[in-house]
């Protein structure tokens, strides 16, 4: 009269899973991964500068030529420049912005917050890492996905004068 029920959960732990199968299938193609990395190269003299009021107190102005690698934005150009004010090893973003093209596809970007934290050992900086938030008020082409978004970003240094960028659109 009633299905053996040794049955039943076995079928309905599957409905997930073909639910997921499903929807990947009418996805739309157009879709982007949420998240993608920016290999970065500094150029120009990026050096911390002393500002001269107190002990500590400096800003950098830093500008970078970049290649994503996924995305809207994949193998796209970027060059970007930055304004850091570091008060005893911690910065604050100032001013943040870049362009990015390729054939087919431009896009803009304002970064509007950024925190940037140097790594010192023995009285030398080691290394650093920095964060902070950011949108995308212009984008054309193939990138026309970006426009209006907003993303979370993280850097780390890779070697002298470089540097990798994680972006997770929100």
């Amino acid at each position: 009269m009633f299905p053996d029920r040794t049955y039943a959960f076995p079928r309905i732990a599957l409905l997930p899973a073909i639910t997921l199968t499903l929807l990947a299938q009418f996805a739309p193609a157009h879709a982007q991964p949420s998240s993608f990395r920016t290999l970065c190269t500094t150029y120009g003299a990026n050096s911390v500068e002393p500002i001269g009021d107190r002990e500590g107190h400096s800003i950098q102005a830093a500008a970078a030529a970049c290649i994503t690698q996924g995305g809207a934005l994949d193998g796209t150009v970027t060059t970007q420049s930055t304004l850091w004010e570091i008060d005893k090893g911690v910065g604050v973003m100032l001013s943040s912005h870049g362009v990015s093209r390729k054939p087919g596809a431009v896009a803009a970007y304002v970064n509007t917050s950024g925190s940037l934290n140097f790594e010192v050992v023995d009285g030398k900086v080691t290394g650093w890492t920095a964060k902070g938030k950011g949108r995308d008020p212009l984008a054309t082409g193939s990138a026309a996905g970006l426009l209006g978004k907003t993303y979370n970003w993280e850097a780390r240094p890779t070697g002298p004068r470089t540097y990798v960028l994680a972006i997770v659109l929100e």
